[in-house]
């Protein structure tokens, strides 16, 4: 996956109880028969789903998933490679003999490759660091997984004295200018984590640094945490995290064509004008084994403790002590990508469509980021063709895909729909999975899907318990589900913050799965032994996302929930003005009409929803089509044709990237962007107004 996994992947003792009992207590092999009504199913035809989904939880094997696994994951699969080409034949191969019709579609996007590496400490004593992890006597295809990379990040030789910053963050950097020290014509080491990579590079070279490098602190995910490999899932010394720089937070695809697809012949911008290249500098991964005498040697102030890291030793800021070199020959090309996309035609609808996607390009060997979720998609085809064998057609059609070159900026996702751009108002959701294998359940949503997640949560049995995955989850957060919103970093970004199709991403993850992340560690030895050894949790999820996507498909009242979005929109235009009043003084930009409106919006759903019930009691087809029209617009309302200030790729005003950390989600990025990033008063009350024409357009669909 793009996205950093490090904060998240925190264990709490009930989910370390949980990861403790999978190994005693057996999965279910299908899901637990359901009685409850299913939302926005009438009672005669949620029988008719229950069947097909009790067929369909029964398909998907721990036995396939690991055969899948060790075949997807026998060599790199790195983007544009012959081995992502051998990918993507064994992937169709499988679709095919289950009785499927994949199709594969060509993209070609700007990208980077390492041709020469090499990263020197040149003071106090000089040594040459490793630039890639030792190899396995399990391991084939060594060769082709390549040295510690930061994709797209510029070439460069350069030299200097070596300053650290932490995580990299602009607070980081605040406090260094505070504490007198520059990074000015220095090399800055960073560690990964708290923010996007390509967040780190952009703050460095503001402030005039030459270099970049970026290393996984033990604290993180290595040694601090627990066993390494090959002996426990953490982080080795020699771990390096690939990872790309581009700038995601302004953009997401093939960098020269920001918004019209990279097909063969488009138009290309120059590198110089491409938003997602710009302002970086020389940028490379080393491991913590590397970055330890560069470290240890610094002179300077002793670092705050919340930078200290796990090595041991104290952490200095420099600069004095350590130099070092840097020197990268990247080669960027124009290279060709491949999606894999299978169309299972709807019945009654079939122009409308239900997209459940997952990446199959991987750094090195991605056992689980992302054949993970690409081998659960797969499972899900395979359980889609039996129900076909059976005479069973879905109400609307369902397009599985596997996405290429997600690593490197979202790539195939983005040029699939900008491609697809004018037919993607008819699809109902977008599912997503990115990492989906072990016991610790995570999902992040559009709100109006929030019901849908929960619901499906609740049909299926999870490893290691004595009952559901909806049980599961509530014990590992006290009780809650919780939801995040959706923000940057993996192949929904296209669908939901550009084009408005509401999305939702389902996700799992083992202890240590950190330790593994963008390594030539993560690989079929690593998943056998730490991440999910009897595949359980893969084939759970596939169940997962299976219901999930056929209940969006089968629907008679699409199941999106805006009661509920309106309310949490209400709050946040709440916090803007507060937050206003803390760091301002005063309210500068009145959303007090926002709010109002946002409340008309809420009652609106609420008329819509009691509407929805009345008519599936009565099971008036006619009524079904008039709402589903209005429930499938609603989220298309909240987007601005003028794009997000600065950045105009993303068009969703209440969901994107935090400009200043590329993963985690900004509320009404809009007005947060224009007041507190750029203090543009006449540019925030310029996006109020828009949001209010959009919340004002939300309510009027909903509205008989």
């Amino acid at each position: 996956m793009f996205r950093s996994r490090t904060q998240a992947l925190a264990l709490t003792a009930s989910a370390v109880a949980l990861v403790l009992a999978a190994a005693a207590v057996p999965a279910a092999a299908s899901p637990p028969a359901g009685t409850d009504p299913i939302a926005g199913f009438t009672d005669a035809h949620a029988a008719w789903q229950r069947r097909y989904e009790t067929l369909l939880g029964t398909v998907p094997s721990a036995r396939v998933a690991r055969a899948l696994d060790a075949e997807l994951s026998s060599e790199p699969g790195l983007a544009t490679t012959t081995g992502d080409r051998r990918r993507v034949q064994r992937i169709v191969r499988r679709l095919r003999s289950y009785g499927l019709e994949p199709e594969v579609r060509t993209y070609y996007a700007y990208l980077s490759r390492p041709r020469h590496v090499k990263v020197e400490m040149t003071a106090p004593q000089r040594r040459t660091l490793p630039v890639k992890e030792e190899k396995r006597p399990w391991q084939e295809h060594y060769d082709e997984v390549i040295p510690g990379h930061n994709g797209l990040s510029p070439s460069g030789d350069v030299r200097g004295e070596v300053v650290y910053a932490n995580y990299g963050r602009p607070e980081d950097f605040e406090l260094l200018a505070g504490n007198g020290v520059s990074v000015k014509d220095k090399i800055v080491l960073v560690r990964y984590g708290a923010v996007f990579r390509g967040i780190k590079p952009r703050e460095a070279a503001k402030r005039g640094a030459k270099g970049v490098l970026i290393y996984s602190d033990p604290a993180d995910d290595g040694f601090v945490r627990g066993p390494v490999y090959p002996d426990g899932p953490w982080r080795a010394p020699d771990g390096i995290q690939r990872g790309s720089v581009a700038q995601i937070q302004l953009a997401a695809g093939d960098p020269q064509t920001p918004g019209w697809p990279s097909v063969k012949g488009a138009r290309r911008l120059p590198p110089s004008q491409a938003p997602m290249l710009k302002g970086l500098i020389p940028t490379m991964p080393i491991s913590y084994g590397a970055a330890e005498p560069l470290l240890r040697a610094l002179n300077g102030d002793r670092a705050p403790k919340d930078w200290q890291g796990g090595l041991p030793f104290t952490y200095r800021f420099g600069p004095g002590g350590t130099k070092a070199h840097l020197d990268l020959r990247n080669e960027f090309q124009v290279r060709p990508l491949w999606d894999v996309t299978v169309r299972i035609p709807g019945s009654e609808h079939p122009e409308q469509e239900v997209i459940l996607g997952a990446h199959h390009d991987s750094w090195a060997y991605g056992s689980s980021d992302n054949l993970s979720g690409t081998e659960n998609v797969v499972q899900v085809g395979r359980a889609l063709g039996e129900l076909l064998r059976k005479g069973w057609r879905p109400k609307r059609t369902i397009v599985l895909a596997t996405w290429d070159g997600e690593e490197y900026g979202l790539f195939g996702s983005t040029e699939y729909a900008e491609q697809r751009a004018g037919r993607l108002r008819d699809v109902v959701a977008y599912v997503n999975m990115d990492g989906a294998a072990g016991s610790q359940f995570g999902a992040s949503a559009t709100p109006a899907l929030d019901r849908a997640v929960v619901d499906a949560s609740k049909q299926v049995r999870w490893p290691g318990t004595d009952g559901t995955l909806y049980e599961a989850w509530k014990a590992q957060h006290d009780g809650e589900t919780p939801i995040d919103r959706i923000g940057g970093g993996s192949d929904f970004q296209a669908f939901f913050q550009r084009y408005g199709v509401p999305a939702m991403d389902l996700g799992s993850s083992s202890p240590g799965d950190s330790g593994n992340y963008h390594c030539a560690c993560d690989d079929f030895y690593w998943m056998s032994h730490f991440g999910d050894p009897n595949w359980e949790y893969h084939a759970a999820m596939a169940r997962l996302a299976g219901i999930a996507t056929l209940r969006l498909a089968n629907a008679d009242v699409v199941a999106l929930g805006y009661r509920p979005y309106a309310a949490e929109t209400a709050q946040y235009l709440a916090d803007f003005t507060a937050e206003q009043r803390k760091r301002l003084g005063s309210v500068v930009v009145d959303v007090s009409r926002d709010i109002e409106q946002a409340r008309a919006w809420q009652r609106a759903a609420e008329a819509l929803q009691a509407r929805a019930d009345e008519a599936l009691g009565k099971g008036d087809t006619a009524a079904f089509r008039r709402l589903n029209d209005k429930i499938m617009q609603t989220e298309r309302d909240l987007l601005t044709q003028a794009g997000l200030p600065g950045r105009p790729w993303y068009r969703h005003q209440i969901y994107a990237p935090g400009i200043d950390t590329g993963y985690a989600t900004q509320r009404l990025p809009a007005l947060n962007d224009a007041l507190f990033v750029d203090h543009d008063v006449r540019t925030a009350k310029v996006y109020e107004e828009q949001l209010y024409g959009s919340l004002r357009a939300a309510t009027r669909t909903l509205t008989p």
